[in-house]
């Protein structure tokens, strides 16, 4: 070692601090765009500028052994230990996000705010930070004949401080590797630890083998950070290869996620449109073709029309064989409308066993337009009519059809199928099977219906605040004047409608099922006229009859309900007639023979109205608990005398063959009633006496009668 420094050259050392700094430098970079790509990721950022400090300590490492003036050097070394110092914050940063244990935010302040302290106490020292005062400058010559610059001086206790801290980071380093090889992190770990453990000898050495024993070598610090750039720079671009794997992972993901979702919108598009189970559009599908074919009319001035197919013995074959057939059966029905609806039509599935038909481009004559489509529907219900092979079952069964003409003015796809609707109910009840075209007056008498329906619902809902519904009363007498009892009518009088026939309100009450608190008020009003007219000692005869819809006999609850009213009222339950009809006794005989002799069983007289019109076998005549026969006005109306009815004689023989007392409806002449009495009939009612009356004026008509009876009586001889 001499004292000039002329001697110090670029050779080998010097050049590969020069490589190591632009190393450093590429890889900086590198992974400066990369973090910034990765949303400014703190692993990356750090690690690029950890490499930025790196190639500066190398590149002005070289740059002060290269020094040829003791000021030059004092510079370059100033640099360098700024450089040393500003790579504090970054190393930790790099550590705690490469091991996953990064520091809190105050630490890294603390760490900062450190490492600025020492490059500003770096910057105004006269001798750097490493020493307190510089005594010189050397050329050192290294084993391969290359000469160095160097400095000597004394060492500063800021320097022996930075020291002590550096060997600190780099035992925390190595502390967080071991946690992170501990958790499984093995690989990424380990190449992290081999650079600390390389970076920690180089530090030593020149620490114990240079500064300490004074050996003629050059520092390694610079180079120990090349495996450093190399091996962390490998794993991070493994790190960095994994994470794109799994970017790709992800994104071929997503893919398929967005395929299976764009796969089930249109899955759910299709079911939001066409009906599962055939396939068909949906009501919502038929509604937008038929608003678009109302569309396409109005632009031509032309005429659709739409068809509601409904099938007729759809629901016996369901209830009969089970869903999965009714399924098949209905699957078949589609396939079978497929074939027969015109080319360019619309057909749809409104739920149940309805479909429905749209068919456009009609002709703008709408009687034209009628009789074509018509035609159409006829060959659409024969083509229907044939047999269905279902499972190894030929079903057969049928469909009633309603059509409605539509065009671009009266084309709201609602109101033209409630208008084929309407028209399908009229198909229904003129026997099934049949086809039926919507008329204005299937319209009027539909609103009226629904007028009537609304009314009859807000009446029975104020059964007991209203007085729209009342009792009259028809008297039951027997051949020779006597008082046998009363039949309680219901009436109703519709606020805007007037007085309602019973033959219009109650097949109403009997669909909406309001015919079940109808006729529960009908035996309470009964029971009380009954306990009224006790009180007042009014004669009305042994009992009142009241009339029970099939649908009250049919309710599983109708035995008890009866039962409950006339305990209630404290009425004898004998004292209450129930009238039922002959079609109560078809929907269920078995069930019905069941209700009636519970009925009998609490003490109600049972009576069989409007015989003879029905379908009665005298086989069930026979086994059903009744006390009163009585005969349909239908056999009254044509007697005479001289010609006397052989059905109403044989009805009166037959009621009397079986112990019952017999009743003819509908009297009107002294003809008819002389008639009857010549049969052997029991008891009547009808006009001849009176018609039904309120209340009051039946009470009336008992007084008045009784006055009668009782002055025949008395000039009788």
């Amino acid at each position: 070692m001499v004292e000039a420094a002329g001697h110090a050259v670029f050779g080998y050392y010097t050049a590969a601090l020069v490589a190591t700094a632009c190393i450093a430098v590429t890889s900086s970079i590198q992974f400066l765009i990369i973090g910034l790509r990765q949303q400014r990721d703190r692993l990356y950022l750090s690690y690029a500028m950890l490499c930025l400090c790196i190639a500066g300590l190398s590149f002005f490492n070289a740059l002060f052994g290269l020094a040829h003036d003791q000021a030059r050097a004092v510079q370059m070394l100033r640099v360098m230990c700024t450089s040393a110092a500003v790579s504090f914050p970054f190393f930790f940063t790099f550590v705690g996000a490469y091991t996953k244990r990064s520091l809190s935010t105050r630490a890294l302040l603390v760490i900062t705010a450190a490492a600025i302290a020492f490059a500003a106490y770096n910057q105004f020292a006269p001798g750097t930070m490493f020493y307190s005062h510089i005594s010189g400058m050397q050329s050192a010559e290294l084993p391969w004949g290359e000469w160095i610059t160097k400095i000597n001086g004394v060492p500063s206790p800021v320097g022996w401080t930075f020291h002590l801290l550096t060997y600190l980071a780099f035992a925390w380093a190595l502390l967080m590797t071991a946690l992170q090889f501990r958790r499984g992190e093995r690989l990424p770990a380990t190449l992290l630890g081999l650079c600390l453990l390389t970076q920690f000898a180089a530090l030593l050495w020149g620490d114990i083998v240079i500064d300490l024993m004074g050996m003629p070598y050059p520092y390694l610090d610079a180079f120990s950070f090349l495996p450093f750039v190399l091996l962390m720079g490998l794993s991070m671009a493994s790190q960095l290869h994994q994470r794109t794997l799994q970017l790709e992972r992800t994104t071929r993901h997503l893919r398929e996620e967005a395929a299976t979702r764009e796969q089930a919108e249109l899955s759910l598009r299709h079911l939001a449109y066409h009906d599962p189970l055939t396939g068909l559009p949906n009501r919502r599908s038929v509604m937008d073709m038929m608003a678009e074919m109302a569309a396409e009319a109005r632009r031509h001035r032309g005429t659709c029309a739409a068809m509601v197919i409904d099938l007729d013995n759809f629901k016996t074959i369901n209830d009969a064989l089970g869903h999965h057939v009714g399924d098949r059966l209905l699957e078949a029905v589609a396939d079978r409308l497929l074939g027969a609806v015109p080319a360019g039509s619309a057909l749809g599935r409104l739920g149940g066993d309805e479909f429905v038909v749209v068919i456009g481009q009609l002709s703008a004559e709408e009687s034209d337009a009628a009789s074509h489509i018509e035609a159409v529907a006829q060959q659409i219900r024969m083509r229907l009519a044939a047999p269905v092979s279902v499972d190894s079952r030929v079903l057969a069964v049928g469909a009633s059809v309603g059509v409605a003409l539509f065009g671009g003015r009266d084309g709201e796809p609602n109101d033209v199928i409630r208008r084929a609707d309407i028209a399908l109910y009229r198909a229904k009840a003129a026997g099934r099977n049949a086809v039926r075209l919507f008329e204005p007056d299937m319209q009027v008498a539909a609103d009226e219906r629904l007028e009537l329906e609304r009314g009859l619902r807000a009446a029975v809902e104020h059964l007991d605040e209203e007085h729209s519904f009342q009792l009259h009363f028809q008297p039951q007498v027997r051949m020779n004047g006597q008082l046998m009892g009363a039949e309680a009518l219901l009436r109703w009088r519709h606020p805007t409608l007037g007085d309602v026939s019973p033959e219009v309100f109650i097949p109403i009450a009997e669909e909406t099922g309001l015919i079940h608190d109808l006729g529960a008020w009908v035996v309470r009003q009964t029971c009380e006229h009954i306990r009224t007219w006790d009180a007042q000692r009014v004669d009305f005869g042994e009992h009142l009859a009241v009339n029970v819809s099939p649908w009250q006999l049919s309710h599983p609850g109708f035995v008890d309900s009866m039962e409950r009213l006339v305990r209630e009222a404290g009425v004898q339950p004998g004292r209450i007639t129930l009238e039922l009809t002959e079609s109560a006794l078809l929907q269920g005989f078995e069930s019905a023979l069941q209700t009636m002799y519970a009925l009998a069983g609490i003490g109600f007289r049972l009576a069989l109205d409007d015989f003879g019109t029905g379908y009665s076998s005298l086989a069930y005549l026979s086994q059903l608990p009744l006390h009163e026969l009585k005969i349909d006005r239908s056999f009254i109306c044509g007697l005479r005398p001289e010609a006397p009815s052989p059905l109403a004689s044989f009805i009166v023989d037959v009621g009397h063959r079986l112990g019952m007392t017999t009743i003819a409806e509908g009297v009107e002449s002294k003809s008819q009633r002389a008639t009857l009495a010549a049969l052997g009939c029991d008891g009547m009612q009808g006009y001849l006496l009176c018609p039904p009356l309120r209340h009051d004026a039946f009470a009336e008509w008992l007084e008045n009668h009784e006055r009668t009876r009782r002055a025949a009586a008395q000039q009788a001889p």
